[in-house]
Order: structure tokens, then sequence, then C-alpha cells
């Protein structure tokens, strides 16, 4: 994907309504492009990649090929991942419990 691709497709996912920011970053966990300030990017790269590359590890032990797609919610928030061979994207959202929705 060219880069101005790329840059397309975080700007349309910015607009969104609940989007509060994204991350794109090498598959080495090295930020390239942030909506958030560093400490807070930082911080977050440093919490997901070391979990984002067990599963990983895992996925490929039980014997899928890869993972392409991970969603994780909080009690605040949702963080979407969404990896390939040269670098994983994080959007951050305001997660917003849908009315009637079953609690797990």
């Amino acid at each position: 994907m060219a880069l101005r691709e790329v840059q397309t497709a975080l700007d349309q996912v910015q607009i969104l309504e609940h989007v509060i920011g994204y991350i794109c970053m090498t598959s080495n966990g090295v930020p390239i492009r942030t909506t958030f300030d560093d400490e807070y990017t930082k911080n977050l790269v440093a919490q997901l990649q070391p979990f984002l590359e067990r599963i990983k590890r895992t996925i490929n032990h039980i014997g899928f090929k890869e993972v392409i797609e991970l969603r994780l919610k909080t009690n605040k928030f949702e963080y979407l991942l969404r990896t390939d061979n040269l670098c994983t994207f994080i959007v951050v959202q305001r997660y917003e419990k849908i009315p009637n929705e079953i609690d797990e």
C-alpha cells in the first residue's frame, strides 16, 4: 500500500464518530504516524506490541496462518489492531454499549 493510500485511509478513519485517534507502527513497534501525543503513543505501543506478538505466536502454534485483525474492548475504549507484514494499525475509539447488548 502506497504512503498516500495509507494516509487517505487514516484520514477517513479519523473522521468516524467514536474514533479518538490512531497509531500506525512498524512490525517492530516503532510508531510511524499517530494522532496521539508522544507519551501516550509510547505507552500504548509498549503495552500492545508484546501482546500482539504473543497472539501471533499462539495463532501460528494452533495452525492458523496469521492474525489479521484483533478487537479489544474495555469499559471505556475499544482498540482495533490490524496487522500486515509491514505495519500495524491501532485505532482507539470510545466504547459505547449498545442498548440491550448482552453482557459477556
